[in-house]
């Protein structure tokens, strides 16, 4: 038999209609089962292969999202794509990944290659200096529902799924205080994130609580390089009375934070206490790690952010951007032995 087997061909060799073929090929009710039967084997015989392309063109989709993330290093992104997959899967949909390396340029090159690959809708953990959100207003105005997920967007009119953040951070560093701890210093993200600035008000918020006053010689902001988080524990380190343990805005900051105590200041190593955003797998594994972690559940997360993107994709009349949904995803601190 030739190769692209089609309806037609079946529809020919049992001498049925197309119309009858297609229904039978997709366990329509009104078709027998002795019909099902026949076509079902006569199109594994041929090794018959749907023709998605044209299924697609006919109901205007292309049955594919793109996923945009900062960089698949991070545990964290890693297992939200998993949550984002599984949804997908379930409703047989495509997912297309890709990095932007924290590179607003290469953010806008993605987006135009989404644009070109007629995704359905896009999620996307912007990068840490993206401000100005035209690229994906690009895309919905061409119709192609956007949903932000971890990093909140300054501009609100966006849907968006993201941890709790203002909880987790007052969570860390009341969690801290009631170790004892009076000399709390947060090593927080760029300030251009709308995540950054939330997680330092929760800091804020605790010490407020507890009467403790707030020191900006304890703030520090980094850009996630090593480089600056080297900086920053410098300039803790010089400090008269230097920090007693230190909230960071994610844990892999506190694993940089760690390495340079080692190698710089080991005499410390063991009287600084950490926590962080982001319960990693990988922390089991690791003899200095932090006292706790915050867990925002990016498993779940990219579910949720699958399941309102698709639920948005499936709207009629682009409900969708009348009103933007803000999903915050529950934090919990888990303590490590």
């Amino acid at each position: 038999m030739k190769k692209g087997v089609t309806i037609k061909d079946i529809a020919r060799k049992l001498n049925m209609s197309i119309s009858t073929v297609s229904k039978a090929l997709n366990n329509d009710s009104s078709i027998s089962v002795l019909t099902k039967e026949r076509v079902n084997q006569l199109a594994k015989a041929w090794n018959y292969i749907p023709n998605e392309a044209a299924r697609h063109f006919k109901l205007n989709k292309s049955f594919t999202i793109g996923l945009i993330i900062p960089n698949l290093l991070d545990q964290f992104y890693v297992l939200a794509i998993d949550g984002v997959e599984a949804i997908a899967e379930k409703e047989k949909y495509n997912v297309i990944l890709s990095q932007s390396h924290e590179d607003v340029c290469n953010e806008e090159k993605i987006t135009n290659v989404m644009i070109r690959n007629r995704v359905d809708g896009v999620i996307v953990a912007i990068t840490k200096n993206t401000v100005d959100m035209q690229q994906f207003e690009k895309l919905i105005s061409i119709g192609i529902p956007v949903v932000c997920i971890s990093r909140e967007p300054r501009n609100a009119s966006f849907n968006y799924v993201s941890s709790n953040n203002l909880e987790g951070a007052y969570k860390a560093t009341d969690f801290l205080i009631k170790k004892g701890h009076r000399r709390i210093g947060h090593i927080m993200g760029p300030e251009s994130m709308k995540t950054s600035q939330v997680r330092l008000e929760g800091y804020k918020q605790a010490l407020q609580k507890n009467k403790i006053a707030i020191d900006p010689d304890l703030i520090k902001v980094i850009d996630f390089t090593y480089k600056s988080i080297s900086a920053a524990m410098k300039e803790f380190m010089k400090l008269k009375a230097p920090p007693t343990a230190i909230f960071t805005f994610k844990n892999y900051i506190t694993l940089d934070a760690i390495d340079f105590l080692k190698r710089k200041y080991p005499v410390k190593l063991d009287s600084i206490e950490f926590v962080g955003f982001g319960n990693l797998p990988l922390l089991h594994y690791l003899d200095h790690k932090p006292i706790a972690s915050i867990e925002e559940s990016s498993y779940e997360m990219g579910e949720v952010a699958a399941r309102l993107l698709l639920q948005m994709i499936n709207e009629e009349n682009g409900n969708y951007k009348k009103i933007a949904q803000h999903i915050q995803i529950p934090c919990k601190l888990v303590v490590h032995k």
